[in-house]
């Protein structure tokens, strides 16, 4: 009977606080749970339960006793370590572990004290086994005109994982002719390891309309766009940012972002722009040229053309779906400041921001020499990797492909998505 005083049975112990973890933490993929994949390698945990086990003469409270973990971090091939601590009847027994880990993924378990940086680290984890919910939300935010005297009431699309406000949090940046839902499948591997996903799709990307007048009252240079943002992810209610993570020409986006606001932890750039124009943009100054026409509606029917023909240098085919997006993405590449750009990357340098860059071999988009610039200004050299401490925490800052042109986030979402839990590790 619940409350009864009974006896210590070391045997029916160990049963409950298996039952018991099982009950209460989600399992880990493939079907196994913590202590179940734990069991077979953790042969210190388990010596834990057992010495333990061995106080015969206490006596407990059956309802009361429970075994929590925190601070569990899980990388192929590396270590499981955190710490355990077992609370039987008034009693509270603690120990840290370390035990040889059978799968990829950061596991946080719950942990009484709130500000305790084990928790911090995966709060949300203990809501992986929803079925993932990853569907715009609208949001209506006021964004500044470039006249700076008035603002443009704009709704937006924000996609949110929903994990809730202690997780750990990775703001998403589309690229041009993008969407949130493009991110779907890295945001599986992400909730599955209990980090809160938040993608915004800034005004006239994605489903966030805006008239195509509009887009020209709007500054969509990099110092625009980071305010919009801001603005965004304000009316969101997100204070913290663990990682910004940005596909294609949002890199421009990133490091201003990165560069400027104090609660940015790390930087995940994929198939990121760089400091200088590509092929597609190249001779920068006609581009400027055009996108100073494109304000002038006479002009359109020109510009449009124009677009086209730099879509198709650069390899890069508009989605006919998309079609409407193509005029803010050329308001937002002739605005870019390289100069501009490249203070930015110092500055993400010089604050050494974590950052990781992935890129492709076979991107028609972004030539090899111009990955290269960017990374050597970050000041990143090939095959390095940064770690925490001995054995734990290795993540890349740079991944190479040899496929996947344009769209590492889809093609490869799973090696990418695993580097940024490792990064995601060294911010805490």
């Amino acid at each position: 009977m619940p409350g009864r005083q009974t006896r210590f049975c070391p045997f029916l112990y160990i049963h409950m606080l298996i039952v018991q973890y099982n009950l209460h933490y989600p399992p880990f993929p493939e079907g196994k749970s913590l202590v179940t994949t734990a069991t077979s390698h953790s042969r210190c945990l388990y010596n834990f339960f057992l010495l333990l086990c061995k106080s015969a003469q206490l006596l407990v409270t059956l309802n009361e006793c429970r075994m929590e973990l925190s601070s569990v971090c899980i990388r192929s091939g590396l270590l499981l370590r955190g710490r355990c601590r077992m609370v039987v009847g008034g009693a509270s027994l603690g120990r840290r572990f370390c035990a040889v880990a059978s799968s990829s993924v950061l596991r946080t378990c719950r942990e009484n004290n709130p500000k305790s940086s084990d928790e911090r680290l995966g709060a949300g984890s203990q809501n992986v086994n929803k079925k993932l919910t990853w569907q715009p939300n609208k949001i209506v935010v006021q964004c500044r005109l470039k006249n700076g005297n008035s603002k443009l009431p704009v709704e937006v699309n924000v996609f949110d994982n929903e994990l809730g406000h202690g997780a750990p949090t990775v703001v998403m940046l589309l690229g041009l002719v993008g969407s949130g839902d493009d991110f779907r499948s890295m945001v599986t591997y992400l909730s599955s390891a209990g980090i809160r996903c938040v993608a915004p799709e800034i005004p006239g990307f994605g489903d966030s309309l805006i008239s195509r007048s509009d887009i020209y009252n709007l500054d969509f240079t990099s110092f625009g766009q980071c305010q919009m943002l801001a603005d965004i992810l304000r009316g969101w209610g997100i204070t913290r940012i663990d990682s910004v993570i940005s596909h294609s020409a949002a890199s421009w986006l990133a490091v201003r972002f990165g560069a400027s606001t104090q609660n940015v932890r790390s930087l995940s750039l994929i198939n990121p722009m760089s400091i200088r124009p590509n092929k597609a943009m190249r001779p920068y100054a006609w581009t400027k040229l055009v996108g100073a026409a494109a304000r002038n509606r006479v002009f359109w029917p020109v510009v449009d053309s124009y677009i086209e023909i730099g879509a198709r240098r650069s390899g890069f085919k508009i989605p006919t779906h998309k079609q409407r997006q193509k005029f803010v993405g050329l308001e937002a590449v002739s605005t870019v400041d390289f100069n501009a750009v490249t203070e930015d990357v110092i500055a993400i340098r010089e604050k050494r921001l974590p950052v990781s860059v992935a890129w492709s071999r076979n991107d028609k988009m972004i030539e090899e020499k111009l990955s290269r610039d960017l990374l050597n200004t970050l000041g990143i050299h090939q095959d390095v990797k940064k770690n925490q401490d001995q054995g734990s925490t290795i993540y890349k800052e740079e991944l190479v492909f040899e496929s996947g042109g344009h769209v590492l986030h889809q093609k490869h979402s799973k090696s990418i998505s695993e580097n940024i839990i490792a990064m995601l590790q060294t911010v805490f």
